[in-house]
């Protein structure tokens, strides 16, 4: 079993969920954020509040910098973010480039700061139809590149990588967990939107296990 875990939390309800599965799971946890410019960028403060309530080691790294090679996604520049569910062809525009090949290879030089055998990030089942870098051949390759990247062999997974979005639910409402501290709109406005895919898919997670998700809506789609 690994000792210790560097969990990418964006304050989102998947990270969430795996922020403390690691934990139930007998992990010693350090969680690591970064600020890409993203416009739901509320969701840090989401992060940053569980992290101090529960004591978690918890870094955000600023990688705004990056922004000129990361540009044209909806997510990030001044384009309107689409509504609907993520299996219509315009939540491409949500894709930012590279995002997680950046952010698991920086979140790779922290585990072996840390002394963490792996990195764990939140790409789901739910995410192939949009994400290239959230299927699971893009996993697999970074698992393999980051175990010789360095002396240290650092192991990248995906424990939801097999599930959608209603079943992560699951998992964490076995645990006990309140999903009003989590932020998932992709509109970083006073309430979430309820019509961006990222609220649909959320919305419907909830609807399936007959509960009413906490957080408060403009809608509900």
């Amino acid at each position: 079993m690994t000792d210790t875990v560097v969990v990418i939390y964006s304050g989102g309800m998947d990270s969430f969920t795996l922020l403390h599965l690691a934990r139930a799971r007998g992990h010693k946890v350090h969680a690591l954020s970064f600020n890409y410019g993203q416009r739901h960028v509320r969701e840090l403060e989401a992060a940053a509040a569980v992290c101090q309530a529960e004591a978690i080691p918890h870094k955000v790294i600023d990688i705004r910098a990056m922004s000129e090679v990361m540009a044209g996604s909806s997510l990030t520049s001044d384009i309107a973010v689409p509504e609907g569910h993520y299996q219509e062809d315009s939540m491409k525009s949500t894709v930012v480039p590279n995002r997680n090949m950046i952010l698991l290879s920086l979140a790779t030089g922290y585990a072996v700061t840390a002394g963490a055998q792996a990195v764990w990030f939140g790409a789901h089942g739910g995410d192939h139809a949009i994400y290239p870098d959230c299927r699971p051949e893009f996993i697999e390759k970074m698992d393999a590149v980051c175990r010789v990247a360095n002396y240290q062999p650092v192991a990248v997974e995906a424990p939801f990588m097999a599930l959608d979005k209603g079943e992560i639910l699951g998992e964490g409402l076995k645990l006990g967990l309140d999903y009003s501290q989590t932020w998932t709109c992709y509109n970083g406005r006073e309430l979430a939107c309820g019509r961006c895919g990222s609220c649909v898919e959320r919305l419907e997670a909830f609807a399936a296990h007959g509960l009413k998700d906490p957080l408060a809506y403009e809608s509900r789609a």
